[in-house]
């Protein structure tokens, strides 16, 4: 069977949503780390300057359009396997079979697949999509020639706004369901489980990408606004 063969089916796909994934997980990591430099009292020297290097690096702005793509692909594929599924069984069961079959999670995949998908275009369009595109203020540091774009006050300014907070906090739900189940799913399709593992898999699963790293999102806007 060809590489191209392969990938359209079931087995084939569930391996690319499981791949892509893992990808992402490795993504918020550094994403995190970088959106924590926001709660530095230093006027937003070190998120801007991370921000320029992130916004104007060759090989970042590969990975960037590379992630965009991967994101795209992984939600594209995961729709897929999902109506492929309802198709497999058009016919409901009688009886909800409930958590006989299936964690709760898992069963909200799609709707917590798709909050989060909206979130992140949101998050691109109001933050992303200006940083490289839009107007934006500038400011000079101490030690350094040329201005940067100062993404940390308009950062800021998008904060102020309790909607917009309640948005991104509401977002990082979406996005901690999603991880929880997608993590575990992940290494089950990449054949990981095994009882030796499922341990050290579960806690990093669900307290690592499912609540200290979406906690660790959701916090920075609430800070912002309350020490605005």
């Amino acid at each position: 069977m060809k590489w191209s063969q392969f990938f359209n089916t079931s087995i084939g796909k569930k391996l690319l949503v499981g791949a892509t994934g893992l990808f992402l997980c490795s993504f918020v990591l550094v994403h995190l780390a970088g959106n924590f430099q926001l709660l530095y009292k230093d006027e937003g020297k070190a998120f801007n300057a991370y921000a320029q290097f992130m916004g104007h690096n060759s090989l970042i702005q590969f990975i960037a359009w590379g992630l965009k793509i991967v994101i795209l692909l992984h939600a594209f594929i995961a729709i897929q396997l999902t109506f492929s599924n309802r198709a497999a069984r058009p016919v409901k069961y009688a009886v909800n079979p409930g958590n006989a079959t299936s964690s709760w999670f898992s069963r909200q995949m799609a709707v917590m697949g798709s909050i989060l998908f909206i979130f992140i275009v949101v998050h691109l369009a109001q933050l992303w999509g200006k940083f490289h595109y839009g107007e934006m203020p500038t400011k000079t540091y101490e030690g350094m020639t040329e201005p940067l774009k100062d993404l940390y006050a308009v950062t800021y300014q998008l904060f102020e706004n309790p909607i917009v907070v309640l948005i991104y906090v509401i977002g990082m739900i979406g996005l901690s369901f999603h991880l929880i189940h997608g993590f575990k799913s992940a290494c089950q399709t990449f054949g990981l489980n095994h009882k030796k593992y499922n341990g050290i898999i579960n806690f990093i699963g669900v307290w690592v990408f499912g609540i200290a790293i979406p906690v660790g999102f959701a916090i920075i806007p609430v800070l912002i606004y309350f020490n605005r």
